[in-house]
């Protein structure tokens, strides 16, 4: 059994330059899947930044907020650059999920966040827009 034909993997966060600024992708619909985990690819850090991912919720489309529990990574080191932040969430309670990069106080650079849908409850899996090709071998 091959990854890439069980799971669901979109691409809902593109690069930002360093900032402070926190930046929220685009929203994930969880109908149909157990789990989602989203991989942050963070660039450069900038001594004594904040930056660390989150998720947030909602059963309604467009209107996510914290969940009552956070769902967020622990702060990145300062020795952190050019390393990924994983948030796996399981059975989440809310239909609708959005991933946001939390950045303060110093600089971060976003690369882009990657979210992968996984323990869907029908298949095929249609691939997401955001992905452009994919492919899968077997070894002989």
């Amino acid at each position: 059994m091959q990854l890439s034909e069980n799971v669901k993997i979109v691409h809902c966060l593109g690069a930002y330059a360093a900032g402070t600024t926190s930046e929220t992708g685009a929203e994930i619909n969880m109908q149909g899947y157990d789990g989602v985990v989203f991989i942050a690819d963070i660039g450069a850090l900038t001594a004594t930044q904040q930056t660390a991912l989150e998720a947030q919720g909602s059963n309604t489309s467009g209107d996510e907020a914290a969940f009552n529990t956070p769902a967020v990574t622990p702060f990145m080191s300062d020795a952190d650059s050019n390393k990924v932040l994983v948030l796996d969430i399981f059975r989440p309670v809310t239909q609708f999920i959005k991933p946001t990069v939390i950045r303060g106080t110093a600089d971060a650079v976003i690369n882009c966040v990657i979210a992968i849908l996984y323990n869907v409850d029908h298949a095929p899996i249609t691939p997401d827009a955001t992905v452009s090709q994919s492919a899968a071998f077997v070894s002989p």
